[in-house]
């Protein structure tokens, strides 16, 4: 059985492909390195949340690694005992995230190394996912054909570009849609920083006529807050205070969360969707419950073709459209692999389990 090395970095990225782990673990014996924001020792000593989801992480997975690396531990492993790395993500962030660094002492021993997207984003610029080709992996998991036809327009060798879906999503199979709340999903809000123009606060509320929208469908509103840590938000109570003050403010009945231990079942939840282009909302498409996504709040990445993208004044009709059109299928199938039948984990391992078999 060939050893494997899964590196965390980051859980707000790789919670997409940490439910691999279990099936990894049928084909591969698989180790853990814990770096970054995954590590106790790390960066973050503490976390801008009430729920520690390293803590999650642990309880889940543990048991499938055969063993377990802390933070310092990447300078002195003994790389030639692993046939294969899989990283979180596909960045390098010098010694914080030293995937440039692993890269060669790995490659010594000509082992595979995988990256994986890291986020929905515009593919323009500074590409993560083509730029570190051959210097932080070999191989880089996109989530469907539309982000490998985006990065075709960068590179002609798209051979290194694997199509893995978003796993994470593999587990919505299990639930049922209860329609109970309208959920929003912003990106930033009006007491932080605001790098896109379109943030959550009173006026956002009156734009998007929240209240009719309650009232026309007579369901609960849930607002669900972006993970973040000290260095870029507010504390995390600070955040949740001030969006119930908003909905109190606009006569809204609702309630309002950051962190959450199952977030399919928050999207099984939603009678229907209001957000900017977070991949939660792949999510409720993959449902097939009626999103709006709203332009101006992020990048538009892989939302780029799906119909219900909108003016923050087209909501209603948006929602009412979907009702009627029912799931996107052509939609799923292009932007997630096996997105439509939630096989992404079935495709993802057999990828690797297909190089690894070719490796001499």
């Amino acid at each position: 059985m060939k050893n494997i090395l899964f590196v965390a970095f980051c859980y707000k990225q790789g919670e997409r492909v940490y439910p691999t782990i279990p099936e990894l673990s049928k084909h591969f014996n698989v180790s853990l390195l814990v770096m970054h924001a995954m590590s106790y020792d790390g960066v973050y000593k503490t976390t801008n949340a009430d729920i520690d989801t390293r803590d999650l992480f642990h309880q889940r997975y543990d048991k499938y690694f055969s063993k377990i690396y802390r933070d310092g531990d990447w300078k002195t492993i003994d790389y030639s005992q692993f046939d294969a790395i899989i990283y979180d993500d596909c960045r390098d962030k010098g010694t914080k995230i030293p995937t440039k660094i692993i890269y060669p002492m790995a490659k010594k021993h000509g082992i595979k190394i995988f990256g994986n997207q890291h986020g929905n984003r515009d593919f323009k610029g500074h590409v993560y996912e083509i730029d570190h080709h051959k210097s932080v992996f070999d191989y880089c998991f996109l989530f469907g054909e539309f982000h490998k036809d985006k990065c075709s327009e960068l590179t002609n060798d798209t051979s290194f570009l694997l199509l893995g879906g978003i796993p994470s999503n593999d587990g919505l199979k299990n639930y049922k849609r209860t329609k109970e709340n309208i959920l929003i999903i912003p990106n930033f809000i009006e007491v932080e920083r605001k790098p896109f123009p379109l943030v959550f606060g009173d006026k956002f509320v009156k734009d998007i006529k929240l209240y009719d929208l309650q009232q026309k469908y007579g369901k609960k509103v849930v607002v669900k807050l972006k993970p973040r840590d000290l260095t870029v938000g507010n504390p995390y109570q600070k955040d949740i205070e001030y969006v119930k003050s908003v909905l109190k403010n606009n006569s809204i009945e609702g309630d309002v969360i950051r962190d959450i231990e199952d977030d399919n079942l928050l999207i099984s939840q939603a009678h229907s969707v209001i957000g900017i282009t977070s991949t939660l909302c792949f999510k409720s498409i993959q449902m097939g419950i009626p999103t709006a996504i709203l332009k101006g709040g992020n990048f538009l990445g892989g939302f780029e073709n799906f119909s219900g993208v909108c003016d923050i004044n087209e909501i209603e009709q948006t929602i009412e459209n979907q009702i009627k059109k029912g799931r996107d299928i052509k939609y799923i199938e292009n932007t997630i692999k096996g997105g439509v039948n939630y096989k992404s984990t079935e495709i993802y391992v057999n990828e690797i389990l297909k190089i690894l078999e070719e490796q001499v």
